[in-house]
């Protein structure tokens, strides 16, 4: 209804600027017809400001509508924000995390290409919590956040996956490539220091990887379930270290 009103609006706008210009046109045409006397000005003069209103109004209008349009798109551009991505460290959620492993693992299928999953966990966090509360438990979380994202490339997705557990998808990277930058990661965190006021710690991390070669994993569960198995085993045999997943040597979860 409301596009309708605006439709008519223009076209009665047009007619009457039409109408303003068209005597115009006609002195020069017909020089012998008097246009220029006062009934023909008056007459001209009042469409000439209703035409001047009228497009006011619709300018005013369309200023409107694009302003309205800026905000609706900035609060959509939040919304997506606000459900893809983890609100403490700013890292991508759990959701979006698992939705961009189907996808990267389909393009791996498709284009016959090497994904890499590294699973990571904060080491005796709860001591941390326990020792020094909850809001410093937070400073590390975030502070964790950002020496994972110094060693990401802008081509992996990281992720808060939950807790103080990590993800990272490494597109178009084996094994070997994915254990360097997972290195990096843990020496990086390992020298870290968060601080905050008079409390200071220093928290490491372990991390599992898993890769779709070489053992094939059919499904994008599975690649996930050889990254934490991994992940597992690193915890289990002493914590502060990287181990790939080998189908060998991974123990189940208890």
């Amino acid at each position: 209804m409301r596009q309708q009103m605006i439709r008519a609006l223009i076209y009665l706008a047009i007619v009457l600027l039409m109408a303003n210009i068209s005597p115009v046109i006609d002195i020069f045409l017909h020089p012998d017809i008097p246009y220029l006397d006062p009934e023909h000005l008056l007459t001209g003069g009042i469409t000439a400001t209703i035409t001047a209103l009228l497009l006011s109004l619709l300018i005013s209008h369309a200023n409107r509508m694009t302003s309205v349009a800026h905000e609706l798109s900035r609060l959509n551009k939040t919304l997506r924000e606000e459900s893809s991505h983890d609100s403490l460290t700013g890292l991508y959620n759990h959701r979006y995390f698992q939705e961009m492993l189907r996808h990267e693992f389909l393009l791996a299928q498709r284009h016959q290409t090497e994904l890499s999953c590294m699973m990571l966990d904060l080491d005796l966090f709860k001591e941390v919590n326990d020792t020094c509360g909850h809001p410093f438990g937070d400073l590390v979380l975030k502070g964790t956040a950002e020496q994972i994202l110094r060693e990401a490339r802008a081509t992996d997705t990281v992720a808060r996956y939950g807790g103080e557990e990590f993800a990272v998808l490494l597109p178009n990277t084996d094994l070997e490539g994915a254990t360097r930058i997972a290195e990096r990661i843990r020496v990086r965190a390992q020298e870290y220091t968060h601080q905050d006021k008079d409390v200071a710690m220093r928290v490491t991390i372990s991390i599992g990887l898993a890769s779709t070669r070489p053992y094939s994993p059919q499904k994008p569960e599975e690649l996930l379930a050889f990254a934490d198995q991994a992940l597992y085993r690193a915890k289990k045999t002493g914590r502060n270290k990287v181990v790939a997943y080998s189908a060998l040597a991974a123990p189940e979860h208890p």
